[in-house]
């Protein structure tokens, strides 16, 4: 017996409310992708463009891409300022 994934990030078509799907995507820097969607209601139709955007950083990556700078949240940022400076020796 298989274990069938289901995706738990689901968009709603904003016309009839019913789940979109993805067709194409594609990447066009490290932290922009754009997607075409449409609705999987056949009565509706509805096809559309999708943005998605990495906006800030929560946690620190280990192994960070020197050209991807992202700014921390808020209450990282705070956190970063409040530590006292490491003095090198």
């Amino acid at each position: 017996m298989s274990i069938q994934h289901q995706n738990k990030h689901r968009i709603p078509c904003p016309h009839c409310g019913n789940t979109a799907r993805i067709r194409k995507s594609q990447g066009l820097t490290p932290v922009y992708r754009e997607a075409i969607i449409e609705c999987r209601n056949e009565d509706c139709g509805w096809r559309g463009k999708l943005s998605i955007e990495i906006t800030h950083t929560i946690a620190p990556s280990d192994i960070p891409n020197p050209t991807v700078r992202l700014p921390l949240v808020p209450r990282l940022r705070e956190l970063a300022l409040a530590q006292p400076a490491v003095a090198n020796a």
